[in-house]
């Protein structure tokens, strides 16, 4: 169970991790998701900066909840940051599907300056996220642990990376898809 807990945890951390450094990598990218932070969630101009901070802020608080609980050893800390996770990941769904019932076309800024507005992809990459998150937190409240083998940490860890290489990457990979289905 150990492994999968770890899996999980990696898959939100890099997940969370990309979208925070996206988001804060500097004032012009910060500018562009105050801007969809606003028409997605039909906020005002002077509304819509505290609550890009807020929501860049708790992904940056998710991050380090990962990390501490790894450093920690600690299940308890694992299972916080994985209820986090799926909080936000709620919270955003929630955005997707408010934003896509107003027909806005907002790009999503989750990792960077994509042109894809947001659509049924990114619910399907939430939903897989939220399962990665479910999995952690019944792993994290999960009675007792087995002994852990540095070799099955690491795969772990590995498939966890690629999980959220995959979920960085949804715009990318389904607009390659769309490309090659094309006449």
């Amino acid at each position: 169970m150990t492994y999968l807990l770890v899996a999980c945890g990696v898959v939100l951390t890099g997940v969370f991790a990309t979208s925070a450094a996206s988001k804060l990598r500097g004032r012009a990218a910060f500018a562009e998701f105050v801007t969809a932070t606003a028409r997605i969630g039909g906020f005002r101009p002077d509304q819509a900066r505290p609550m890009a901070m807020v929501v860049a802020g708790a992904e940056a608080a998710i991050v380090l909840g990962f990390i501490t609980a790894a450093l920690a050893a600690s299940r308890v800390l694992a299972g916080l940051a994985t209820a986090g996770s799926a909080l936000l990941l709620a919270v955003f769904t929630g955005a997707i599907v408010r934003a896509m019932r107003r027909g806005a076309a907002v790009p999503c800024r989750c990792f960077g300056a994509s042109k894809t507005p947001l659509g049924r992809r990114h619910l399907v990459r939430n939903a897989v996220l939220l399962v990665a998150a479910a999995l952690g937190l019944a792993t994290a409240l999960a009675a007792g642990s087995a002994p852990v083998h540095p070799a099955g940490l690491a795969v772990a860890a590995g498939a966890g990376v690629l999980v959220a290489i995959l979920a960085i990457a949804t715009d990318e990979i389904a607009d390659l898809f769309a490309y090659t289905a094309r006449p």
